[in-house]
């Protein structure tokens, strides 16, 4: 048996751009389904089913979205602690 990506390093990481794109994946099934769910199309699940298929997605959804928000709004710390501390050390440097 052959082992792939044994090297974590060898794996890409997720990104922000991959979570946009899954989260946009998600809405578009979740409209789907309730457009379906709103004609009374069940396609072959039980209306009960096709809630719970509806929930399910919606609460993905606001994970993915939930994940995306705190990577930018840690990227945001990140840069204003960056900004801050280049600040300092012009404040620092004798001209």
């Amino acid at each position: 048996m052959e082992i792939t990506n044994e090297n974590q390093g060898d794996t890409p990481l997720l990104t922000k751009q991959d979570l946009a794109l899954a989260s946009f994946a998600l809405a578009e099934t979740f409209n789907s389904y309730l457009t379906a769910y709103n004609e009374e199309d069940y396609e072959g699940a039980t209306k009960e089913q096709m809630e719970r298929s509806l929930d399910q997605l919606r609460m993905a959804f606001i994970k993915y979205d939930s994940i995306l928000a705190a990577m930018n709004k840690e990227e945001d710390i990140s840069q204003e602690t960056t900004e801050e501390n280049d600040e300092n050390q012009d404040e620092e440097t004798p001209s």
